[in-house]
C-alpha cells in the first residue's frame, strides 16, 4: 500500500505581550500583567478546539516548525514553553526541526536562556534593534547597547548555534559610519543569520501621529545607500540576502518563515494570528479579551473566516511572496499549479528598466528591483494571464 505523503505545517503562536509598547510597531501588543496560567489555558484550549478544523481541511499532516512570536514571547518562562510544547506533541504530529523564539534582551538572563535551550528552544531571534544609544532612545528601546552584548555572549555560552540578530535602520540621527559600526560590532558575535527592516511609519503607531507616512530626516538617496551597506557587508563575509530583509550563512535561512514566502500552509495561534490552509485564510481578533471570552467561558474558536482563495488570489500571492526571495518565482510553477502565465511585454518592460532578471525560467530582482518590490509585483498583477 503506498504512503499518504504528509502536508507539512508552520506553526506560529502570537505573544501579544510587552513591558512597554515600542512607538514603531504596528503588531498587535499590549503593555499589561498578565498571566501565564491564564494564557496556557487558553491556548490549549484553542488547540483543543483547532485539531478537528484543521483535519476536516487535511487529514494527513505534519507540523515541521514552531515559532514563538510578538510581544515579547521572552517574558514567559522556560516552564510555560516546555509544558506548552509537551500539550502540541501529545495532541498533533509535531516534529519540528526549527523551534524559534523572539525574545528581546530585557527579559533574558543567563538561567532563562539556558533552559530555554534545554526545553528544546533552538532557535532565538533577538530584537537588537540597534547597538546604538541614540537609535535605542528614538526607537522607544528600554534595554542598552551593554545589556544586549551581555545577552549575546549567554547566548554562545548557551550553546545557541542558531540565533538571529533582529536590526531596525533608517531612525532619525543614524548615519553611514554609525550603521557600518553596527554591523562590525554584530558580526563579532559570528550570527548565522540576521535582519535589518527599514523603519516604516505605519497607520495606527505613535511614529505615524508623530511624523505621518514620510521619514522627513531621511532622504530616499541615503536610505538607497543603506541598503547597499548592508548588502556588500555582509555578503562579502558570506551572508547570503536570501530574502529582502534576512540575510543568513548557508543552511541558516529561517525555516519558518520560508513557509510563508513560499505560500506553503501555515497555522496561526493566539490573538491577531492569521492562518491559511488549502485555499482558507482566517484569522483571530487582535483583542485578549474577545480571545478569552471565546475560549475560556463560550467554549468556542476566536476565528474569523477572512477569506476562500481561488486559482487567482493565489497567484498573486505566489508573486508577492515569492519575489522577496532571492531565488524568486518560476514560471513553470506559476503556470502548472496556478494556471496562469505573465505577458512577455511585461517581462521585457521590467527587464529592460534593470529592475528584474529572467534566467532558466524563473523571475528574481535586481538590487534596483528589491528597491521597489511592491511596485513591481502590482505591475505583474495587471499582466497575469490565466
Amino acid at each position: 500500500m503506498a504512503r499518504v505523503k504528509k502536508e507539512k505545517i508552520a506553526l506560529y503562536i502570537h505573544f501579544p505581550f510587552c513591558i512597554k509598547k515600542c512607538p514603531y510597531c504596528n503588531f498587535y501588543s499590549v503593555a499589561a500583567l498578565y498571566s501565564e496560567k491564564t494564557y496556557a489555558k487558553a491556548l490549549k484550549q484553542e488547540l483543543f478546539l483547532i485539531k478537528s478544523f484543521l483535519e476536516s481541511l487535511v487529514k494527513n499532516y505534519q507540523v515541521v516548525t514552531f515559532y514563538a512570536g510578538g510581544g515579547t514571547p521572552s517574558l514567559f518562562s522556560p516552564q510555560f514553553f516546555e509544558d506548552l510544547l509537551n500539550f502540541i506533541s501529545k495532541h498533533f504530529n509535531f516534529s519540528p526541526k526549527e523551534l524559534t523564539l523572539e525574545a528581546n534582551p530585557e527579559t533574558l538572563s543567563f538561567d532563562k536562556i539556558k533552559a530555554y535551550q534545554k526545553i528544546g528552544l533552538n532557535r532565538l531571534s533577538i530584537g537588537v534593534q540597534s547597538f546604538c544609544k541614540k537609535g535605542l532612545k528614538f526607537l522607544g528601546r528600554i534595554h542598552t547597547p551593554q545589556k544586549t552584548y551581555k545577552i549575546l555572549k549567554w547566548v554562545l555560552q548557551a550553546g545557541f548555534t542558531n540565533f538571529s540578530l533582529d536590526f531596525i535602520f533608517g531612525w532619525k540621527g543614524q548615519g553611514e559610519k554609525t550603521l557600518k559600526k553596527e554591523l562590525v560590532k554584530a558580526l563579532e558575535f559570528g550570527p548565522p543569520h540576521l535582519s535589518f527592516y527599514e523603519l516604516t511609519l505605519e497607520p495606527g503607531t505613535p511614529f505615524f501621529k508623530n511624523y505621518g507616512s514620510e521619514k522627513f530626516w531621511i532622504s530616499e538617496k541615503k536610505l538607497i545607500k543603506f541598503y547597499k551597506i548592508i548588502e556588500e557587508f555582509l555578503e562579502s563575509r558570506g551572508y547570503e540576502r536570501y530574502e529582502i530583509s534576512n540575510y543568513s550563512l548557508k543552511g541558516f535561512e529561517c525555516q519558518h518563515n520560508l513557509f510563508y514566502w513560499k505560500v506553503k500552509p501555515y497555522l496561526g495561534l493566539g490573538p491577531s494570528a492569521v492562518s491559511r490552509i488549502k485555499h482558507l485564510r482566517w484569522e483571530n481578533p487582535p483583542t485578549l479579551k474577545f480571545y478569552y471570552k471565546k475560549l475560556l467561558k463560550n467554549n468556542e474558536l476566536p476565528l474569523r473566516i477572512i477569506e476562500t482563495l481561488d486559482e487567482l488570489s493565489l497567484a498573486k500571492e505566489y508573486i508577492l511572496m515569492g519575489l522577496r526571495l532571492k531565488e524568486g518565482i518560476s514560471l513553470g510553477v506559476l503556470k502548472r499549479i496556478y494556471k496562469a502565465t505573465i505577458s512577455s511585454e511585461a517581462l521585457k518592460k521590467l527587464k529592460s528598466k534593470n529592475l528584474i532578471k529572467v534566467k532558466a525560467g524563473k523571475i528574481f530582482l535586481t538590487f534596483e528591483g528589491k528597491l521597489k518590490h511592491n511596485q513591481i509585483v502590482s505591475f505583474l498583477w495587471d499582466y497575469l494571464n490565466f
